[in-house]
Order: C-alpha cells, then sequence, then structure tokens
C-alpha cells in the first residue's frame, strides 16, 4: 500500500496551548495561523516515503491524456468558453538568480518587453481577436507585489488586472521551530509560502467567489517566465465540455528534467509524485525517463465552481515540501506548498500530455539566450520556433557562473549571436561578443585567464577557443 503525510491534527485548545502556537499568533492573523499551524503539523509527523514502490503504476490512458486525442472547437464554441476564461499567472519570483533586484517578470526578455508585457499582449489580442474582456489574476509575494503594481498602473489595458499578495509566514530555526522575529531578522523575517497558497488566499480575499458572480469558471494558471505557457482553446474546449475539475499539463522528460514531479496511479486515483516522496534507493528509478516518461510543467487549468465547492469542505490537504536553508550561519526552514498537489483533492482530475513547446522557463541566463536568439520569432506576444531551425531540439547551452549575471550577460553579449545551427555552447569566465556573430555546433569558449573578446562577424563552428 503507499502512503503518504498523515492527515495533520486539527485545530484546538491543545494547540492554543502550545508555545510554538503563541510565538506565531504574535506575527500572524488568526486565518493565516490555521493555515501554518496545518502545514507545522505535517512536518512534525516527519518526512512522506512511498512505502511499497512496486504497487506505483503509471496512469491510464483516460487519466493521462495525449493532446492529440483531443477535439478541436469550433470558433463559434471558442467565443463563448472564452467568456468563461481568467488567465492568471504565478508572480511571487525575484530575478535573484539572474542579479536583478525586482520581480522577473520585469525583467526584459525581447524588444524591450518584459515577461509581463508579453503576457498582456497575448491576453490583449485574444480580447481583439474574439471580441472579449478575459480578466488577467496575478498572484505576487510580498517581494514583487508593490512594484508589479507600479508597472501596471503605467499600462494601459483592455480588460481587468487583478492583482492579488500571497500569505507571508515566518521562517523557523530548524532546531526547535521557533519562528524568526522581526525585531533580530527584520526583512528576513518572513518568505511566501509557495505557490499552494494561491487557493486559499483567493478564497479568503473573495476573488474567487467575485469571478464566479461574472460568470467566469475556468482558470488557466502557470509561472510567469514559463514563456511557453500560452492560452490553448483546444484545452480550454476540453475543460468546459467535458467539465474537467482540475488539469495538469505535463510534457516529456530531457535529461534535465528527470527530478521534475509526476504522475502514478493508485487504487484507480491519479496522484503526483515528487522527488521527496521517493525512498533514497529508488531514485534512479524516479530519475529513469523510461519509468516516468513526463513531468509536471506547472500549467494548471482549474474549474472555479469545482473549486469552489471543494474549499467549502475545508482546506485542501496539500503535501507540504520542506525548504532547507541557511540564513547566515543559522539553518532554518521554510514550509512550502505547490499548486499542482491539489490535483489529488478532486475526483476526476486529470494529467494531458502535451508538447514540449509549452515549456519554455526562463530560469538563467542560459535561457535567456534562447528565448533572445532567432531560434524564436515573436508573434502577438507568443515565442514561436523559427521553422528555419532544422533539428526539433534546442540547443544546449551553459554559460557558466560569471554570465549568470545580467550584467555581464549583457556586455557579452551586446548582439544576440545567430545560433540556427548551434549544438552545444559551452562558455567558462568572461567572453565578450563585440558585434554580430554565428555560431555553429559545438563551440567551446573561455575566458578564465584572460578575457575572450571575439570580434564582430565571426562565424565559429565546431571549435574550442580561450582567452
Amino acid at each position: 500500500m503507499v502512503q503518504f503525510i498523515m492527515e495533520p491534527k486539527g485545530f484546538g485548545m491543545l494547540e492554543s496551548k502550545d508555545p510554538l502556537w503563541s510565538a506565531l499568533g504574535k506575527l500572524l492573523e488568526p486565518s493565516q495561523l490555521n493555515i501554518y499551524w496545518e502545514m507545522i503539523s505535517h512536518y512534525r509527523q516527519g518526512p512522506s516515503k512511498i512505502q511499497d514502490w512496486d504497487s506505483i503504476k503509471s496512469p491510464d490512458s483516460e487519466s493521462l491524456l495525449d493532446y492529440s486525442r483531443l477535439p478541436s472547437p469550433e470558433d463559434s464554441k471558442t467565443a463563448q468558453q472564452l467568456s468563461k476564461l481568467v488567465v492568471g499567472k504565478l508572480n511571487g519570483g525575484m530575478g535573484t538568480s539572474m542579479g536583478c533586484m525586482g520581480p522577473k517578470s520585469l525583467v526584459m526578455v525581447r524588444n524591450n518587453k518584459s515577461f509581463l508585457d508579453l503576457i498582456l499582449e497575448q491576453v490583449e489580442n485574444l480580447n481583439r481577436e474574439w471580441k472579449q474582456k478575459i480578466p488577467v489574476l496575478l498572484m505576487n509575494s510580498f517581494y514583487t507585489h508593490k512594484d508589479t503594481q507600479a508597472h501596471l498602473n503605467s499600462l494601459n489595458f483592455s480588460s481587468e488586472i487583478i492583482g492579488f499578495q500571497q500569505n507571508k509566514f515566518p521562517r523557523l530555526h530548524a532546531g526547535n521551530l521557533n519562528p524568526l522575529t522581526p525585531e533580530k531578522w527584520g526583512d528576513q523575517t518572513f518568505y511566501p509560502p509557495g505557490h499552494g497558497d494561491f487557493f486559499q488566499c483567493v478564497s479568503q480575499q473573495g476573488i474567487l467567489q467575485r469571478l464566479i458572480d461574472e460568470g467566469r469558471e475556468i482558470l488557466f494558471m502557470s509561472n510567469a517566465d514559463n514563456l511557453g505557457a500560452v492560452m490553448d482553446p483546444v484545452i480550454l474546449n476540453y475543460m468546459d465540455e467535458f467539465n474537467i475539475p482540475f488539469l495538469m499539463e505535463m510534457t516529456p522528460k530531457t535529461s534535465a528534467d528527470v527530478k521534475g514531479g509526476t504522475l502514478y496511479q493508485v487504487d484507480g486515483k491519479l496522484k503526483l509524485l515528487e522527488i521527496a516522496q521517493v525512498p533514497d534507493d529508488k531514485v534512479d528509478d524516479f530519475c529513469d525517463q523510461n519509468k516516468f516518461k513526463v513531468f509536471n510543467t506547472n500549467n494548471i487549468w482549474v474549474n472555479l465552481i469545482a473549486l469552489n465547492k471543494r474549499l467549502s469542505q475545508g482546506p485542501l490537504n496539500l503535501t507540504v515540501l520542506v525548504n532547507e536553508k541557511k540564513l547566515g550561519d543559522t539553518p532554518i526552514v521554510q514550509l512550502e506548498t505547490a499548486i499542482g498537489s491539489a490535483l489529488e483533492c478532486f475526483e476526476g482530475a486529470v494529467g494531458l500530455t502535451v508538447s514540449r513547446v509549452r515549456f519554455l522557463p526562463v530560469k538563467k541566463t542560459d535561457d535567456l539566450l534562447l528565448v533572445r536568439s532567432n531560434l524564436f520569432n515573436l508573434d502577438k506576444g507568443q515565442l514561436k520556433r523559427n521553422p528555419i531551425r532544422k533539428s526539433k531540439q534546442l540547443p544546449k547551452i551553459n554559460l557558466g557562473n560569471f554570465l549568470q549575471n545580467i550584467e555581464n550577460f549583457q556586455n557579452s553579449f551586446p548582439i544576440i549571436p545567430d545560433l540556427i545551427d548551434l549544438e552545444e555552447l559551452m562558455i567558462k569566465g568572461d567572453v565578450r561578443f563585440e558585434g554580430k556573430a554565428s555560431l555553429k555546433g559545438k563551440v567551446n569558449l573561455e575566458g578564465l585567464k584572460n578575457v575572450l573578446v571575439l570580434p564582430s562577424e565571426i562565424l565559429i563552428a565546431d571549435e574550442s577557443r580561450q582567452g
């Protein structure tokens, strides 16, 4: 039998006498305290590992469909279904991995347009083409809320943008779980508890009921930095026609995605499997692309009426993820939940295997080089693969540590090279292009001892160069 985290204890007088409960009560509102206490109860019960690994089975074809099996809707149906749609983005992340200070969604991607600008352009084009007023829903963290709202205030947009701030909870000392305090830790005291927080926030802040009252029934939610996550009328039609409560887009694994969450089935019920749940001696099995062929893109479709009904029965029982970190020399833990783990809370939830083109996240400058290059064309806010490239695979890019900083990256690439025929680019150290360049085949560049400066109009094909 497969075992997961036990149901957490309910709230009551025992918890109210717990010193931790009292300490948290000084930092949180009662509704926040209840949510956080639930997460702490999970954590106290210890990590949940799959007990009977052999019972793990791949989902059947009814629980994990292939996109090619979905019917294409007629235009008249699409217009009506778009009137039920909300486009949502998880917008809590900062651009710190690329050396940026503000919200990641405000990092420039192409043509002086940020992630957020492209998202809004996509929706604006849908509104114009289909004569709609599709609202945009942004879940911000306390890190990103103010700057995002300031950016939005400078824009003209034809439909409503609903930006709201998710919860912020105090970090906990790893040893005794005592919360950090603002008196000692200042701004480092709090953290956003993952995107699974979305469900409680939209309910408690009245956003969910308001959207339903306005006739909105289907939410398409995705990460703000996933440039492949665009609204798809075929998936929208499937959600609407078959009254699907929850759908998670999956895509085929590559060697870069072997640790991503995947789906399995037990007793006819679809479940999400994260690497943290895998026994230590079975991690290689989990990463095997033959056993688990797909992983979670975090493109999520939710029926809002089904969500509202489920929340009326109580909070969603989401898997708690433990993020162990250090603040200076102090070990701390952050307890988080993921939006995808809600799949297990809905009868009739499904997975959908989609093309890799719907998963184009920008996590590092390696990815930024790809999406800024001529490997993609920009069309109505959407990045589309350049048909000139013969290979279906994108080139492998590793820019090294120095170029992960956005300023160093932009100094290195004042003009993005031609990458159409590139297979692999490996850079170490400080490498600078003076102007236009073409890279083909497998290219290795090294500027460790000295800066490697490459002149304008250079062609580098299947070779290595050092500074």
